[in-house]
Formats: structure tokens, C-alpha cells, sequence
């Protein structure tokens, strides 16, 4: 599911809803997740955040780790995942994607001068992990993984 590699992609609405961290991080977390498929609606929805990119880090599996705090209040935190492109190798298209938003993270975030803590817009769709220690994590556990795009307002 990490990676849209799962039976369900093709249900995952593709179209972005406009969101913010803050509604993100209050949604009920489904008692019961389904181990075989998305949790309806949430992972079988895109969203759009403006958020402010307090860290990313790579982790041991090779995606990029970024913890999102809210413009309005930074200790409202989420994270987004931004796959390792190697793991997305059934689907070239994806692997295209992921490469791409790693290289737009790095070009804008090493560029002499750069915000220690930018504006940032990212679109993902919504994923209910579960709590292991991960830095950033919202109350719910949501973020956004896989991470289909970056953008730098």
C-alpha cells in the first residue's frame, strides 16, 4: 500500500482534496483497519497540505521521513513518506515519480540561502500507520504515503 503497488490503486481517488494538517490529525482513526485493504475513505483518498517542513531524514527502509508541522500551529505534526524509488519497481510510472519528488526535495532544500523550515505543499494519499517511535507523528497515526508531489509556494 506504501507504494500503490496493492489491489486497491485503482480505487484511490486520484483527484487532491484540499485539506490541512490540522483536519488530517483530528480524523477518527477507523477502530479496526483492514489488514488485506485500504480503510475507506481516507486511503482511498489524495490530499493537498500547506504545511511547514520541520525535518526529513532518510529511514532505513530508503524513504524519505518528512515531519509537517501546521502554518497556524507547529505542534500540530503529521508525517509524509516519500517512497524509495527501488521499491516501486513494478510500475516504472511510480518509481519516475517518487525520483522526481526526492530530487525536487533536494534541489530547493540545498539551494544556497533556503528556508531552514519552508512552506511547503504536498500531495499524498492518506495512509493509517500505526505507532513505532516514528518522529512527527500525528495523534492518529495519519499521513500521507506515498507522497505524489512536492511544491514550494
Amino acid at each position: 500500500m506504501k507504494v500503490l503497488g496493492d489491489p486497491d490503486r485503482g480505487r484511490v481517488r486520484m483527484q487532491p482534496v484540499e485539506t490541512t494538517i490540522d483536519e488530517l490529525a483530528a480524523m477518527q482513526r477507523p477502530a479496526l483497519l483492514p489488514t488485506d485493504a485500504r480503510a475507506d475513505p481516507v486511503e482511498l483518498t489524495v490530499y493537498r497540505v500547506e504545511a511547514r517542513l520541520l525535518w526529513l531524514f532518510a529511514e532505513s527502509d530508503g524513504d524519505y521521513h518528512l515531519v509537517l508541522a501546521s502554518p497556524r500551529d507547529t505542534t500540530i505534526t503529521m508525517i509524509a513518506e516519500v517512497p524509495d524509488p527501488a521499491c516501486a519497481s513494478a510500475d516504472s510510472s511510480d518509481s519516475q515519480i517518487y525520483q522526481r519528488v526526492r530530487q525536487r526535495l533536494m534541489d530547493t532544500l540545498n539551494a544556497p540561502g533556503g528556508d531552514r523550515r519552508p512552506r511547503i505543499r504536498v500531495t499524498g494519499v492518506g495512509f493509517f500507520d500505526y505507532l513505532h517511535g516514528q518522529r512527527g507523528v500525528a495523534p492518529n497515526e495519519i499521513e500521507l504515503h506515498p507522497v505524489l508531489s512536492v511544491e514550494f509556494p
